[in-house]
Order: structure tokens, then C-alpha cells, then sequence
């Protein structure tokens, strides 16, 4: 099957440049009519500049199929997933029940977890053509007796019975853009048997256990060439092997969400960061784009799926600053305040950016 499985709506987020196509994986965001992607300002202040974005992105859970291919191919990710599973699994054949959240069409966690010999596992998949899909991947891998397909928002659907573990991978780019912590805090309250918390491991009812997200400045090599009012400014989605971003600082921990503690992860997160700029020999400035940000997975207490500089589905999402970039002095420092509202539909980040102009 070659064509996607649903029209996409809105605008697609592609490179920003002419003739560039959508970075592979996980797919670029669609925008709801009354929400962009960035809703950029410009404040000036006593030698600084500060600079101001918010994404709020409708969408993301619209997949093509190729994207789920994509995600399906992804190594290390898939069999890191399936290890996973496998250690929790270990010695509990035909016991153990597991709910796998977002099953897509190839009910592919789900299976993962059947063939490693959970009892039952409910796939659950909120869209009715993907869930079809689903279903017939189940038959056509023979697991109908040990695999059933529920379609539905699994924040609305019940369960036939409560469950030892939860697996799925709900993680967007951003890590918790694709609303990962209240699906997760739900599930976690009325999908998983009480004191449920059998297996090997610190975070046994969950995988994967903790996701991240880093983020950084950045200059995007391509910025400058961008012809773009500021109301349809948009982040930018990069290959995580890509050269076209050029780092400017250490990262920094964005994100950190527990699975096996939802509710303890909280609601509204606000944060400040310090981002040194280093002298460079040959200049005394630096072209300043915006922030990138990745996703990192804490699969267990052994495996860890890293994203920067590897090859990923996942992407680099860059939030660009301004529809150009700054010129930023150096050395200097790039003071960020974040906040997250994780609960918000869709999930909003905000950025204010104080930088030394050149």
C-alpha cells in the first residue's frame, strides 16, 4: 500500500526551503485552523533581545502509512522495544496480560508482546481504518486467541480486564507533544491491576519507563534564506543526522517523564536555562536560529534509545526564534525560560529567549 491511510489536513512542516521534502519518520505536524505552529515576538530590552515562541501543533497522531513504516523499520528502536518486552516476560509464560496503547496497523508491540508470551494483550487503536489494519495483522500472524483489537481512544475505552503492564510509544519528537502524559496517567489508573508490579526492572508495569527531551541553540543553515511573515512561522523537523544545524551550546534537560509516575510528573512546568556561548577565533559573533530539541528513551534499566546524531524516525524539532536569525555576540550567554502545559489539547510549549545582539 503506497497511498496514505487518511488525508493529511492543514500544513505539512517540511525543510522551509524550496524543492525540500518532508523529513523521514515520524511525521511532520499538521496545524489546526486556529492554532499554528509558532506565534513568534520581539521585545527589546537594556542590551538584550528577547525573543518569544510558541508551538501548539494539531495533528500529530495523523500518520501515512509510510510513516508507520517507517517507525516499524526503525532498529533500535524496534528491537530495543522487543527486548524490552522480552526481559518482561521472562519466566511468566501464558500469565501475564499487557495493554499496548496506539497499536497502529501492524499491531506491532502487540505482537511483539504475544509471540513473548503474555497471555492476552489488548491493542487498543483510536482510528477505525488503522484499526482494521490492525486486525488483519493479527490473523495474518495467527494471534486472534491472544490479541484483541479495541477501537477506540483508549482515554474513553474500558478494558475487559485490568493488566500487568502497559506498553506503547506515544513519544513525539518533543517528547511529550503527542500528549504521552495524561494518556499514560489514565491508563495508569484504570488500565493496570492494583500494586500491579511483577517483573524485572524499577518500572516493571511500563515500557518504555522514562522518556526526555534535550534541547539546545542552535543556528539552521537555511534560516537565512527563508521569506516567511512571522504569523506562518513554523518549527522545522530535521533528519537526526542532520548537518544543517549547527550547535551552539550544551543541551540541556527539557523534559523528563516518568511512566511509572504520571501524576508525580505534574502539571504546568516552568524552567530556566543558561546556555554559554564559547568564544570563536574567528569571530566575535554567531548566527542565532532558535532551539533544537530531540526525544531520548529509557526503555528499561538497560536499554536506552538515543536520537542525536543517530539514525531515527524521530526527529530534530527546531523552533526557529524570528523568521531570521539573530546575530548574537560571543562570548555570551542565551537565557531561556520555558514553560510546558502537558494537560493543554494540544500541548503548548512557550519560549522566551533573552540574547546580546552583535
Amino acid at each position: 500500500i503506497s497511498r496514505p491511510l487518511l488525508p493529511r489536513h492543514g500544513l505539512s512542516t517540511c525543510c522551509a526551503i524550496p524543492a525540500c521534502s518532508d523529513a523521514p519518520g515520524r511525521r511532520p505536524a499538521a496545524f489546526g485552523a486556529a492554532l499554528g505552529g509558532l506565534f513568534p515576538s520581539v521585545a527589546h530590552g537594556q542590551g538584550t533581545v528577547r525573543l518569544q515562541q510558541v508551538i501548539a501543533e494539531k495533528g500529530l497522531e495523523d500518520y501515512r502509512l509510510d510513516e508507520y513504516e517507517a517507525m516499524r523499520d526503525d532498529a533500535p528502536r524496534t528491537l530495543k522495544y522487543e527486548a524490552a518486552v522480552r526481559r518482561r516476560l521472562a519466566g511468566s509464560k501464558d500469565t501475564q496480560t499487557a495493554v499496548d496503547i496506539g497499536t497502529g496497523p501492524f499491531a506491532l508491540l502487540a505482537v511483539i508482546a504475544a509471540r513473548a508470551g503474555a497471555r492476552k494483550v489488548y491493542a487498543i487503536e483510536k482510528n477505525p481504518a488503522v484499526a482494521a489494519l490492525a486486525r488483519k495483522a493479527v490473523a495474518s500472524a495467527q494471534l486472534e486467541q491472544k490479541i484483541e483489537v479495541i477501537e477506540g481512544d483508549s482515554m474513553r475505552v474500558q478494558l475487559p480486564e485490568r493488566v500487568d503492564f502497559v506498553v506503547s510509544e506515544l513519544i513525539g519528537s518533543i517528547a511529550k507533544q503527542e500528549g504521552v502524559q495524561r494518556i499514560i496517567d489514565d491508563a495508569s489508573k484504570r488500565f493496570l491491576k492494583n500494586g500491579s508490579s511483577t517483573g524485572a526492572g524499577s518500572c516493571p508495569q511500563m515500557i518504555p519507563a522514562r522518556v526526555q527531551t534535550y534541547i539546545a541553540p542552535v543556528s539552521y543553515a537555511y534560516h537565512p534564506l527563508l521569506k516567511v511573515k512571522p504569523e506562518n512561522l513554523r518549527p522545522v523537523r530535521l533528519d537526526s543526522e542532520s548537518k544543517e544545524i549547527s550547535f551552539l551550546s550544551e543541551p540541556a534537560l527539557l523534559e523528563d517523564f516518568d511512566y511509572c509516575s504520571p501524576s508525580g510528573s505534574g502539571g504546568e512546568e516552568n524552567k530556566q536555562f543558561v546556555f554559554k556561548l564559547p568564544a570563536q577565533a574567528t569571530s566575535s559573533a554567531t548566527m542565532f536560529s532558535g532551539f533544537a530539541m530531540w526525544c531520548r528513551v529509557i526503555m528499561d534499566d538497560v536499554d536506552i534509545i538515543e536520537v542525536r546524531g543517530t539514525r531515527s524516525h524521530w526527529t530534530y524539532v527546531v523552533a526557529l526564534m524570528d523568521t531570521k536569525p539573530t546575530s548574537v555576540k560571543v562570548p555570551s550567554e542565551i537565557r531561556l525560560t520555558s514553560r510546558i502545559q502537558p494537560f493543554a489539547d494540544p500541548v503548548q510549549y512557550t519560549f522566551e529567549a533573552d540574547v546580546t545582539p552583535a
